[in-house]
Parts: structure tokens; C-alpha cells; sequence
């Protein structure tokens, strides 16, 4: 009986040619859409993951205190560690007839070399691997052209003092510093690295080989760990800070820091961190959700496609029930049938799914080879080969497993009659109210589809899938669009300049840039990031009354997705603080803005600034999304004071300089610097003059940090080219190239548009694929059904309808299956843009219906109802040429 089997599944599938070949298509289409999501996102997950090990290294935790050699054994033994990465502290080599005086030298050990970002930075040369080889930065030549690859050095070692205490290594050249020699050493020079500095930076980076077999036991080194299990990151690096006698805080934490962006893209969150969502999950989810449209599109798809071809097979399966097939073998014939094509067309998809998707990257690789810092790539990976083909097989399995069970449970001689083993009867819902007001052929074509709704459940769902996933990703698309556009919309200044410099720039440079050809609007302001602990009863009535500090602003507590930088200490919350200097015109307008004297400010003698003292920040869809109340904020006053503390947010050390600072008025508007301010953020608005003082007091080491100049101006888009070319020329006449950079509106919009490509190539791919499979799917779901119907239509023909009548009555009844499920596709799709918009930042229903490209979605719907109405037309045109006689009787053999 089984080959007997085997004999059939071979000859129906070979004599049914039409819907094996739209079966092995849905199956095709179904797993290269699946593998071709997989890789999508798994090469999303890669490139990030690259990114971060480039730009930050492939360590998961690095030990906050610098650990002496001879304790090195203690780390390295643990279970837990598979490898440890040791840079020495930082030691300043002192130079002679250079432009700078100093290399900043810091010496790797040799894993540290094979896994360090800076390895791929290297220029020309190669990587030390003997005691006394050291590359330099690219800067270092540049500057010194006497020098170059191979050369031997004899330099002082030493370490840069100011006031009998040791300078910094980030520290700019700072006045009355001296150097505090320790001996002398022989270096070559192997190599060169891309690495370069501002100018108000006294040293040329340098990178050594520490030789640990020579390290004396005392000598200390910064330690980084990769683990064995990634997963025991914020639990093991603690416990070995502790094993080796590193000191806790207060709070009883260890000073380590963490690979937060890798560990994040590995569904890793920090110790406390509760709320949220880990980068890694977001993929997964994406993952997830893909899967689970496509396998539910296809599954209904290929579905209905095994319900007409079993339909078309119930009398040969009935003989073979009568001749001894069993039920089980009755349903191994139709998942015999599925997986014969499945074991064909699913490699063949994952195959077509990885070839296209190769193509998409590589497209959208060239489209932002110019604006992206790393290239993407498409990396083959089994594990997703294997979970898009299960998943591909599942799809295959669980659309042929209903249409199995049925005909296993026919009895054979209802089988071979084709007749329903039981027909429940039931009252016809008779719609006089649609016949009263149709012709008859019309009231005909109603009638039918009424009453084959049931049959063609399946092909409206599927319709109804197809034109909302076809029309969702290109919403995603417009939305997306519109935001990126509003968001280059809304900014006011068409034109930055940026330039690092320690001094005050030279007047006569601003005079000339502030010249520059059409310049209609200008303001310059420098900015620092700070913190101010404060006490979360000294809040303003309002935003007591709206709840004041809850937990769930805080950054890493219980809802951690919110958007903030609150932390939290001892109970109290410290708040991020954005310092912005203003220069005296810039400040004298935003004076007159908020309706404030700025004479008030000009005392050097007490410090006084603005405070804007607003909860909400100046993001609208954070408000919205969040509900964010929108209300003063603190219990503040002019006449008060606040005190600055350093940033406790970045993993820089802290010197804890702190500067009281008198508040001279508070105001609720935000100046205009084209910039967003998070909600619970403090912004505080002090003169440039005032701004130089006060982070010389926090921290003189770090100024270089805070020195940034930002000079914005609004310059009409036909001047911006002229005016670039002015402004670098200007520039290159008062500082080096290192130490300025500018960016236009053009050059935004240029990055804006290879992005929006990429996002229209991506659509566009998983467009035409579904619309492949939209179509074809329904025109042979349409076309096997009709054929099913044979006998009803010969009825109605002999009874006297005339071929006008019944070309017209499949014509309607083609119309109200082709409109059906687009109109139920709408709703759908009003729910889904919703959602998107709510989630947009800047975009709108109405920049959303102005963005819509219309003709291509009418074409989406003409398509989805085309392809029924051309199944009607064809198929209907066979029906009516088949003799009435022959039809009937074929019916009852």
C-alpha cells in the first residue's frame, strides 16, 4: 500500500501542474522571506556588535582600581575568566625640537594588542611586540617631519606635575606645569596609528608592548575581562574585585566599568536595572514578530491552496479507502505531497533568501559608504539556515495538517459520491433588503459569495494579510521618512561650525565668520555636562502635586525606559545639569528673549545665571508618550544659589570640584540652540565669561572636555556653499585642521537621503515578493474554487441564465470578493499607523497622509482585487464554454 502511495503522491502531483506549482511557489516565497528576515536582522545585530568591539573593545568588564602584578595570577586562574587584557598606567614621555613636548605613552600586553580597537586603527607599520617598540599617532608625523618609521628615541620618562601633584593624562597644557623625570629609555618607532588630538593638547598618543615577564611585582596595570559565560558579567567582575582587596564605596559597589553597549546587544542589563528592554531583546522581538506575519500569511496561503487540491482528489482517495487504505495512510498522502515539494522549494528559498538579502546589504553598504564609519556585511550563520527552514517546514506542516484530518475522516463512500459526511442544516440568511435594490445577476453573485463566504475565508484573510503587510511596510516607511525630514525641518540653523580650543578664540577670526555671505541669524555657545544633588522635598507646589521624584524616573530603576538621566543617591536625586555659556551677543538676545536685564550678569565678582526650570524637556513625543507633567520643577528663586558638582554620569574619574552658583532669574524657555532637552534635565544659562570660570573650578584637567566652541547660524540654502568655502578659509588661517570641522544643511540632507534609499530597499524587496505571492495566491484559490462550482453554474444555466447574465453575476460576485478585503484591511492599517505615529518624534496624521505615496498604494489595492477579478474572468470563461450536460453528469460520476 505504501508504494502504492508513493505511486499516486508522484502522478497527482505531475497531473495537477497549476496548484503544485503555486504550492512549491508559496512554499519558496515563504522560506525566503523568512531566511531572508533572519539574516536582515541577525547582520543588524553583527554590524552592532562590530561596531561596539571597534570602537570600544571586545571586553566585558574593566577593574576601576589598577592592579599590581604580582596579583595578576589571581584574576587570570578564576573559573570564570577566559582572558585578561592589561594596559599599563600612563607614563609621559618627554620630547626635544617638537611641536608638542610630550608622548602620552601607554603599553599593551599581547592579548590586549590582538583585541584592542586600536589594532584596526594602524596606519602603516606594525604592532610592537618587543619591550621598547611604541607606534605613535599619524599627528606625531604630521607635525614633525624629521621623524619617521624605524627611528630609535632615547626620552625621559617621567610624569607632568602642577602644584607637587601629578597631571592627568586627558588634561590640556595647563599654566605653570612642569615635568618630574623618572629615568630614561630607548624606543623605536614600528608604526604609525590614525589617531589625532586638538592642538591645546600637549601629547602625540603612543602605544607600547608590556613585556609582564619583565614587569616588576609592584608595577600596576588597568585590567579589562573577557569572561567564559557573558551572561555572569555584572555577578563575576565584583566578586573578583573583592578576591584581589579592591576597596568598595560607600554604598558597598565596586568602581568597575562595565562594556554596557556589547553586554546590552547580548540581552545583558545592569545590576538594579529592572525596566526596559535590552538591545538584544529588541532583535529577538523583531525576529519573532516576522516570523510569526509571515508563517501566519503563508500558512493560511498555502492552506487554502491544499484545500482545493484535496478537494479535487476526494473520489481517488475514497477508491483507495475502499480498497484498504487506512486514515492514517489517507493523511500521510497530503503531507506526503506538502513535504515531497517542501523538501525542493524550502533549501532552495533559504538559498534564494541569503543570495538577495547579500545583494539588499551590499547595496545599502555602497549607498552609505560615504556617511557610515563601518561597512555592513552579511555574515552566514547555520543557526538561522536552520530556524528559517523549521520554521519553513512548520509553515508547510501546519497548512496541510487540517486538510489531512478532513479527508482521513471521510467515509468512503461519501468520498467517492462527494458529498459532506454530515451538512448541518440551518436557516439562509436571505438579505432581501441587497436583492431588493440589485438586478439579478447581481442579487445571483451576492448570493453565492454569501453563501461560499466559508470557502473563501481563508483567501479573504490571506488577502486582507497581504494588502496590510504591503501596505504597513511602506507606512513604516513613509512614517519614518516624514520624521527624519520634520526632524531636519524644525532645525534653525542651516550651518555649524565646531572648533576645540583651550583660549579664547581670536576676535578677529569670530568678526570674520560672524561677515560670512548671507548670515541672518548666529549664536555661539559653549556647553559642559554636571550634576546637582538636590533634595527631593525642595520641588516646586506643581510638580509635587503632579507626583513629584517617582521611582520610575530614575535612570536604572523599575521602569528604566523612561527617558531621563536622574539618578539616584542616599534617597536623594542627583540631577543631570547641562551648562551652556553663551557669548555676549547670544546671551544679550536670549536676555531679551525671556524678558531678563543681562546687565544683571555682567558683575564678575558673583557668578549669576539663568536657570530654565522646566520638568518636561522639549521633545514632544516624549511628553505625549511618557506623560510627562509639564510644570516647573524645582523651588527655585532669583536669589538663590545651587551648587555644581562634576558629571557623575560619564566613567570619567571625578575630582569632586564642586561651584556655587547665584541664580539671577528663572524662566521657563529654553534658548534657541537647535538642541533637545531631556525631561528632569536642569539647563542653565550662564555668560561665556561666567562658563570659563566655572569649569576651570570644577575641574582644570578636564576643561579640554568643556572647551568646544559651537557657532550656528541660519544662512539661506543658496548662499551655503559660498559661505562654507568662506568659512575655510578663515579657519585655516587661524587654527590647524584638527581643531575645527563644519557641517551644513546640505550634508544632513545627503546622509538623510541614503538612509531613507536604504529603507525604500528594503520595502521594496519584501514588497514585490509579497505581492508575488499576494497575487497568485488568491488567483488560484479564486480559480480552484470556481472550478468546484461547476455543477452550481451549470444549473443556473440550464435554468435558463443567459452567458451576458452569467458573465456579469461572476463579474459582481469577483467585484465583492476583491473589495472585501480591502476594506477590511483598513481598519487594520488605521491601528497599526497609529501605533507607529505615537511612537514617531516628530511626525504626524497629517504629515503622515501628505507623505503617502497614493498611487502606490491604490496600485497595492487594484493589484489585490485585480488578481481575483482576473481569476473570475479566466476561469468564469472557461465555465461558460463547458457543455451544461457534461458538467452535471461529472458531477455525480
Amino acid at each position: 500500500m505504501n508504494t502504492i502511495i508513493g505511486d499516486y503522491v508522484r502522478s497527482h502531483l505531475k497531473a495537477n501542474k497549476r496548484s503544485t506549482m503555486f504550492i512549491f511557489t508559496a512554499i519558496l516565497i515563504a522560506a525566503t522571506l523568512l531566511c531572508a528576515s533572519g539574516f536582515l536582522l541577525y547582520s543588524q545585530w553583527l554590524n552592532e556588535v562590530d561596531t561596539t568591539v571597534k570602537d570600544r573593545g571586545n571586553w566585558h568588564a574593566r577593574l576601576g582600581q589598577p592592579v599590581p602584578a604580582e596579583q595578576l595570577k589571581y584574576i587570570q586562574l578564576h573559573p570564570q575568566v577566559d582572558e585578561i587584557y592589561l594596559e599599563s598606567q600612563h607614563q609621559s614621555l618627554q620630547l626635544e625640537g617638537t611641536k608638542r613636548p610630550y608622548l602620552n605613552l601607554v603599553q599593551l600586553s599581547d592579548a590586549a594588542w590582538e583585541n584592542s580597537p586600536r589594532t584596526g586603527r594602524l596606519l602603516e607599520g606594525r604592532i610592537p611586540k618587543n619591550k621598547g617598540e611604541i607606534i605613535v599617532s599619524k599627528l606625531f608625523f604630521a607635525e614633525n617631519p624629521q621623524y619617521q618609521i624605524g627611528d630609535s628615541l632615547q626620552l625621559p620618562i617621567g610624569q607632568r606635575m602642577l602644584d607637587g601633584r601629578p597631571v592627568a593624562d586627558y588634561a590640556p597644557r595647563l599654566q605653570g606645569e612642569t615635568f618630574q623625570p623618572a629615568g630614561e629609555q630607548a624606543f623605536i618607532i614600528t608604526g604609525t596609528i590614525n589617531e589625532s588630538s586638538v592642538s591645546s593638547y600637549p601629547c602625540y598618543s603612543a602605544y607600547g608592548f608590556a613585556d609582564m615577564q619583565t614587569a616588576s611585582p609592584k608595577e600596576l596595570f588597568n585590567v579589562s575581562l573577557r569572561l567564559r559565560n557573558i551572561s555572569d558579567a555584572y555577578e563575576t567582575a565584583p566578586q573578583l574585585a573583592g578576591n584581589i582587596g579592591q576597596k568598595p564605596n560607600a554604598s558597598g559597589s565596586y568602581a568597575i566599568t562595565y562594556n554596557t553597549p556589547l553586554l546590552a546587544l547580548y540581552g545583558l542589563k545592569g545590576p538594579g536595572v529592572h525596566g526596559g528592554i535590552a538591545l538584544t531583546s529588541g532583535y529577538v522581538l523583531s525576529a519573532l514578530l516576522t516570523m510569526g506575519l509571515v508563517m501566519l500569511l503563508f500558512t493560511i496561503l498555502i492552506y487554502n491552496a491544499f484545500t482545493v487540491t484535496t478537494a479535487s482528489q476526494i473520489r481517488q482517495l475514497g477508491i483507495l479507502k475502499s480498497v484498504g487504505a487506512t486514515p492514517k495512510q489517507i493523511r500521510r498522502i497530503v503531507l506526503y505531497e506538502a513535504l515531497g515539494l517542501a523538501w525542493i522549494a524550502i533549501p532552495l528559498g533559504l538559498l534564494l533568501g541569503y543570495a538577495g538579502m547579500a545583494v539588499i546589504i551590499k547595496a545599502i553598504d555602497a549607498l552609505l559608504a560615504d556617511s557610515a564609519n563601518n561597512h555592513l556585511r552579511i555574515a552566514f550563520s547555520w543557526p538561522i539556515v536552520g530556524i528559517a527552514g523549521a520554521a519553513s517546514f512548520a509553515t508547510v506542516l501546519l497548512s496541510a495538517w487540517t486538510p489531512a484530518r478532513k479527508l482521513a475522516k471521510l467515509l468512503p463512500i461519501e468520498a467517492i459520491r462527494n458529498v459532506p459526511a454530515t451538512r448541518k442544516a440551518g436557516k439562509t440568511r436571505e438579505y432581501r433588503w441587497i436583492h431588493n435594490r440589485l438586478s439579478p445577476e447581481g442579487g445571483l453573485a451576492f448570493s453565492a459569495f454569501a453563501a461560499n463566504k466559508k470557502a473563501y475565508r481563508t483567501t479573504i484573510i490571506s488577502l486582507t494579510l497581504f494588502i496590510t503587510l504591503l501596505v504597513g511596510f511602506q507606512s513604516f516607511a513613509v512614517i519614518w521618512i516624514a520624521d527624519q525630514k520634520l526632524a531636519l525641518a524644525q532645525k534653525q540653523y542651516t550651518f555649524e561650525l565646531s572648533m576645540t580650543t583651550v583660549e579664547q578664540p581670536d576676535p578677529a577670526m569670530m568678526k570674520l565668520l560672524s561677515g560670512l555671505s548671507g548670515v541672518q541669524q548666529q549664536v555661539v555657545y559653549r556647553e559642559a555636562e554636571h550634576s546637582l544633588k538636590w533634595d527631593k522635598q525642595r520641588i516646586h507646589p506643581a510638580f509635587a502635586a503632579a507626583g513629584g521624584f517617582q521611582d520610575s524616573y530614575y535612570l536604572g530603576d523599575s521602569g528604566g525606559s523612561f527617558p531621563t538621566d536622574l539618578l539616584q543617591e542616599e534617597g536623594q536625586p542627583r540631577i543631570f545639569l547641562e551648562l551652556k555659556g553663551l557669548d555676549s551677543a547670544s546671551f544679550a538676545a536670549y536676555c531679551a528673549q525671556i524678558g531678563v536685564d543681562a546687565a544683571l550678569f555682567a558683575d564678575q565678582a558673583q557668578s549669576k545665571a539663568i536657570v530654565v526650570n522646566r520638568t518636561s524637556g522639549n521633545i514632544p513625543s516624549f511628553i505625549e508618550k511618557y506623560n510627562i507633567p509639564e510644570t516647573e520643577y524645582l523651588q527655585l528663586a532669583a536669589g538663590d544659589s545651587i551648587t555644581i558638582e562634576e558629571d557623575h554620569f560619564s566613567d570619567q574619574p571625578h575630582t569632586g570640584g564642586q561651584y556655587k552658583l547665584a541664580i539671577g532669574a528663572v524662566t521657563s524657555q529654553y534658548p534657541t540652540l537647535d538642541q533637545h532637552y531631556y525631561p528632569l534635565d536642569l539647563v542653565v544659562i550662564v555668560p561665556m565669561d561666567t562658563y570659563e570660570g566655572i569649569v576651570q573650578k570644577l575641574s582644570m584637567e578636564r576643561s579640554l572636555d568643556y572647551q568646544s566652541i559651537t557657532y550656528k547660524m541660519n544662512i539661506p540654502r543658496e548662499q551655503l556653499a559660498v559661505a562654507r568655502q568662506q568659512a575655510s578659509e578663515i579657519l585655516n588661517q587661524y587654527l590647524p585642521p584638527e581643531d575645527w570641522s563644519i557641517t551644513t544643511l546640505f550634508s544632513r540632507e545627503e546622509s538623510n537621503r541614503n538612509a531613507i534609499c536604504s529603507i525604500e530597499l528594503l520595502v521594496g524587496g519584501f514588497a514585490i515578493l509579497l505581492g508575488c505571492i499576494g497575487i497568485t495566491g488568491a488567483f488560484s484559490t479564486v480559480s480552484g474554487n470556481l472550478s468546484a462550482r461547476r455543477r452550481e453554474f451549470a444549473i443556473l444555466r440550464s435554468m435558463g441564465l443567459s452567458p451576458r447574465g452569467m458573465k456579469r453575476m461572476l463579474r459582481l460576485e469577483g467585484l465583492y470578493f476583491g473589495l472585501l478585503p480591502s476594506l477590511l484591511s483598513i481598519p487594520i492599517l488605521t491601528g497599526v499607523c497609529s501605533i507607529m505615529l505615537h511612537y514617531a518624534i516628530a511626525a504626524t496624521w497629517k504629515d503622515f497622509l501628505a507623505g503617502i505615496p497614493w498611487l502606490q498604494l491604490a496600485g497595492c489595492f487594484i493589484l489585490a482585487a485585480g488578481s481575483v477579478g482576473l481569476a473570475y474572468q479566466i476561469t468564469g470563461a472557461r465555465i461558460r464554454q463547458e457543455n451544461v450536460i457534461d458538467a452535471i453528469k461529472d458531477e455525480n460520476l
